[in-house]
Order: C-alpha cells, then sequence, then structure tokens
C-alpha cells in the first residue's frame, strides 16, 4: 500500500489523531493538502507563530495558543456538514510526558467528540519526533512518511535537470549510467537536501555530471556527523591495496553489482553483509574501507562504544537512532569494527542491567528484517565472545576467515607497502623477504601479519635513514641489509598467542570460509590456512 492511499483511508476512516513523524514539514502538508482536495475536505494548519491559517490566510483570533487552536478547530468541526482536516506543527513541544497536561486532555476532549458527535474531522500532527505520553497512547495512530522514494527522487532530479536544460551556460552530462548512480546517491536525502546538493554543485561547477553524485554523497555526511553515533570514513584506498584474500575479493567483486536498479528488476535481493573474523592485523579493517571505495558508497563506522555511553536507557535509543541513519543514508556500508566487544555482556546481562542484551537483541531484529540497502561489513577478532544466534544464516550472507599471509600474499603485501614508500619493489629480493617473515626464519607456525609486515618495512626505513644522518659512509638508500638487520628484533604475534590462534582455526575450518585462496606457489611445508577452500 502506497503511503499516499494510507493516510488517505485513515482520513476517510475518520481516525481522531494521526500523526506523522518526519523532518520534512513542507513535503507532508503538500501531500495531505492534495489529499484534503481530493477529499473536498477544508484544510487548516497550526504552527506556534502563525496561529491556525487556511489557503495562507489567518483563520482565527488569538490562537497561537495550542489550546486556544484546539478550541478553534472544535467549533469549526461543529458546523453542519464541515469535514474538516486540522494540521498542528509544532504540538509536540506541547504533548510530551513532561508538558503541562492541559494540553494533552485538550487533545483528548477533541478525539473523543471527533467519535462520539460524529465531526466529520481528523486532527493531524506533523513534526520530526513525537514522544507519546501514556494518556496519548490509545488516542494516537503513528503513520509512516519515509524519505523519498527511487522513483520520486527520480521525478525531482528529471525536473532540477529539465529546468536548466535551455541554459547554454550550463553543461549537462548525464548518460544512463550517472543518471542512475545520481539518483542512488540522492536516495536517504530529504526532497530539500537534495535541492539544496543539485544547486551547490550547479553553482560550483556549472555543470550537472559525475561530480554532481560526489556533491550528494558530501550532503550525506553531514548527516552522520550529526549524530555523534556514527562516524563517516573517507576511504582513499581500494581492493588492489589489500594483499592476498583472493577469495573474498571474488565474492565482494561478485556482489558489487546487486545493489543497482538492474539488480532488483532481474530478482535479485540486496546483499545483507558478511561478518569479517581471524586474527589480528590481517587485514579485516583495511578491506572494509576498500569496500567503500569499490562499490562507491558511503562507509558508516558504528562505535560500539558511543552506543553505550550518556544516561541510563539512552543505549537502546541510541542503537535505533543509528540504524535509522544508516538506512536512510542507503544504499551504504555500516561498519561495526570488533563488534564482540559491544556485545559482550549480552548473553547474561548480569553487570549493566540487560542492556546489552536489549542492544544486542535490536541490532539481530534489524539485521534480520531489514529491506534498506544496507551492507553490514561486521569484523571480529574473538569470535567466541559472540552469541551462537548472531552466527546463523540469515544475518549475514557469509563468515570469511582470515589467517595470517601465505608466502605469496607476504610478497604481494611488501611490494604494496615499498610502493607507497615509493621505492621500486623489483630492486628488493621479495621471495628472500618473505621467507624471511614466514616459517623459515621463525619456526613453524609462526610467521608475521600484514600489520606486522607493515611495521618491518618501516623500522627498515628508518634503520636506513638513521644510518645515512649518522655520518656513515654508507648513504645508499633502504635495502636488503635494512630488513635482514630490523628483522631480529621482531617478536610476531603468532608465537605470543600460538595456542589461541591454533583453537580459532580450527573452528575456522568447521564455521567459515577461507578468505585466502590456495595459489601456485603456496608451500608444502607451510601451515594450512583456517577456512574451508571454496571458489566462488
Amino acid at each position: 500500500m502506497s503511503r499516499t492511499k494510507q493516510l488517505t483511508d485513515y482520513l476517510k476512516a475518520r481516525y481522531a489523531i494521526l500523526v506523522i513523524e518526519s523532518f520534512e514539514e513542507e513535503r507532508a502538508l503538500n501531500e495531505i493538502a492534495e489529499i484534503a482536495r481530493t477529499l473536498g475536505h477544508r484544510l487548516y494548519v497550526w504552527n506556534s507563530t502563525l496561529g491556525v491559517q487556511t489557503n495562507g490566510a489567518v483563520a482565527g483570533d488569538k490562537t497561537f495558543d495550542l489550546k486556544m487552536a484546539l478550541d478553534f478547530c472544535e467549533e469549526k468541526a461543529k458546523e453542519e456538514s464541515s469535514k474538516n482536516i486540522f494540521v498542528f506543527c509544532d504540538a509536540h513541544s506541547y504533548l510530551g510526558s513532561s508538558s503541562n497536561p492541559v494540553y494533552r486532555r485538550r487533545l483528548r476532549d477533541l478525539a473523543i467528540n471527533i467519535r462520539s458527535r460524529g465531526y466529520r474531522s481528523n486532527c493531524v500532527i506533523v513534526a520530526p519526533s513525537f514522544e507519546i505520553a501514556n494518556d496519548l497512547q490509545k488516542e494516537v495512530t503513528l503513520v509512516d512518511f519515509p524519505l523519498p522514494s527511487r522513483d520520486e527522487v527520480k521525478v525531482q532530479i528529471n525536473s532540477f535537470v529539465n529546468s536548466w536544460k535551455g541554459n547554454s551556460s550550463v553543461r549537462i552530462d548525464l548518460p544512463n549510467d550517472t543518471h542512475e548512480k545520481l539518483i542512488d546517491a540522492a536516495l536517504g536525502l530529504t526532497g530539500l537536501e537534495i535541492d539544496n546538493s543539485l544547486s551547490r554543485s550547479l553553482v560550483s561547477s556549472l555543470s550537472i555530471n559525475e561530480s554532481t553524485v560526489k556533491d550528494l554523497l558530501s550532503e550525506k555526511k553531514q548527516i552522520i556527523r550529526k549524530t555523534g553515533i556514527l562516524e563517516y570514513i573517507d576511504s582513499k584506498v581500494n581492493l588492489d591495496d589489500v594483499g592476498g584474500l583472493a577469495t573474498l575479493k571474488k565474492w565482494l567483486h561478485l556482489r558489487s553489482q546487486c545493489f543497482g536498479q538492474a539488480a532488483q528488476e532481474f530478482g535479485v535481493g540486496t546483499p545483507k553483509g558478511l561478518l569479517l573474523t581471524g586474527v589480528p592485523g590481517c587485514g579485516k579493517s583495511l578491506t572494509a574501507k576498500c569496500v567503500s571505495s569499490s562499490w562507491n558508497m558511503p562507509l558508516l563506522r558504528l562505535d560500539m562504544g558511543k552506543i553505550f555511553q550518556g544516561v541510563v536507557g539512552s543505549s537502546e535509543s541510541n542503537i535505533r537512532s543509528a540504524l535509522r541513519t544508516a538506512e536512510a543514508i542507503s544504499p551504504c556500508i555500516l561498519w561495526i569494527d570488533e563488534i564482540e566487544k559491544g556485545l559482550s555482556g549480552s548473553s547474561t546481562g548480569t553487570s549493566d542491567g540487560g542492556t546489552a542484551s536489549r542492544v544486542f537483541g535490536t541490532l539481530l531484529t534489524w539485521m534480520q528484517e531489514k529491506t534498506t540497502p544496507v551492507f553490514v561489513f561486521a569484523t571480529a577478532n574473538n569470535i567466541n565472545s559472540l552469541p551462537p544466534e548472531f552466527l546463523r544464516k540469515g544475518r549475514f550472507d557469509e563468515i570469511f576467515f582470515v589467517d595470517f599471509p601465505s608466502t605469496q600474499e607476504r610478497k604481494k603485501i611488501l611490494e604494496i607497502h615499498l610502493k607507497k614508500l615509493k621505492r621500486d619493489p623489483e630492486k628488493f629480493d621479495l621471495e628472500r623477504l618473505s621467507a624471511l617473515g614466514g616459517e623459515a626464519n621463525f619456526g613453524k607456525d609462526i610467521v608475521l601479519s600484514g600489520a606486522e609486515i607493515e611495521a618491518w618495512v618501516g623500522e627498515s626505513l628508518i634503520e636506513a635513514f638513521s644510518r645515512r644522518m649518522s655520518g656513515s659512509t654508507d648513504t645508499s638508500d633502504l635495502s636488503m641489509a635494512d630488513f635482514e638487520t630490523t628483522i631480529s628484533r621482531l617478536v610476531p604475534m603468532s608465537k605470543m598467542r600460538k595456542d589461541e590462534f591454533t583453537k580459532l582455526r580450527d573452528w575456522a575450518n568447521q564455521n567459515a570460509i577461507s578468505a585466502s585462496a590456495m595459489v601456485a606457489g603456496q608451500l608444502d611445508t607451510e601451515t594450512p590456512i583456517g577456512g574451508r577452500q571454496i571458489d566462488f
């Protein structure tokens, strides 16, 4: 059922008090006005500065106070053959549980009289948020008023573009694929925010093209900054900056096209998300940032610590607010890093009065039932801390396990970091360096993680710089000798936590897919990579 049809049915059925929660007051009023014209109802609109108005003119004297406005509306409702819709725009500040109860009592009286005396009238409250006090719970009906749909966004963008097509100073370059990207980028914005973004883009470049998509994404960034719970991550890296993880990369590539209109028309469901678990420092967080750039979608980081901060009772509200914001920004990627730390108390609920359990339940229900294109990218180091129901099918599309890098993956990681330092990888013996970072140097089951390889490269660069600055006759650039010197100072994490990672790998062999693929050149003597080997 469409939004307009639902609202029309409520009004025709003479529901006494309807509440529309929306920041788009102007858009809501326009839709109500159109329905009023269709039904032949007179429309009265009240706000605290203008009082009651109809057709843009003041309808009643001294109606700035809500109680006086309700008195006026009841007098109009009493008129024979009178059919009315009374809209109240600032009433939410008068009707909360801590406000003067006289206003709630007067509104209830009007609602009772609409039902008992047969007034052909309705009251509609339009507010950005509305606290339903106990004495109004049975009187009020909440009406969904979502942000503009894809079709509505398309009409608005087309209308804006067409209004400038005849202007010779404006360049419009919107092939079909860019036009679809523009519509996708505008989803989750209000009509006003879309107009503002398009206008700003037009003013800055006198054009509407691919760069306009970035302007719309920038507008979404503003929305996220206002929440204080979600963080917008500007990602400058892509999947080529991740060494290895070939299976995971292929899986992500297959789903990169599943968010567009063509996928929906073909019947492809929107991807739900994935859980990336494994040893720390092996690229889980980096991969989340890379997916955002590769898919050209906003990346929102949900800080579970901020969910639980604030006054008692605010945690549940915080998680609902964060999820609503993510849905408003969609299509997007919701990154929940080290999720086990935020949900560690959800199994017992003994230490926090059950707050973590309620937050966890809200998150689980949303993940299962969400229909908006929000791709959940969750990472976890300690999978045993997560409740079992979080891991079942339906929450995530897949669970991947990231293990320590293989010989070939270490070579690729070294190559990436050397290029970042503007050094030519061809001048280094990558086979030798890979071996130094693996079992050939440290012993069985002991290898460097991706983060440790990055630190090793950084330490080696400092070693080379220190040598040059010390007055030594050797002023050569970063060399193999520097790597061989600094490797002896490293104590790999795989050595310190060997038993822990062995158990984690055993779990992955039964329950997760390996993010890495076995490739030619893999040494038989290497420790097998954790997780099931599957080729997508």
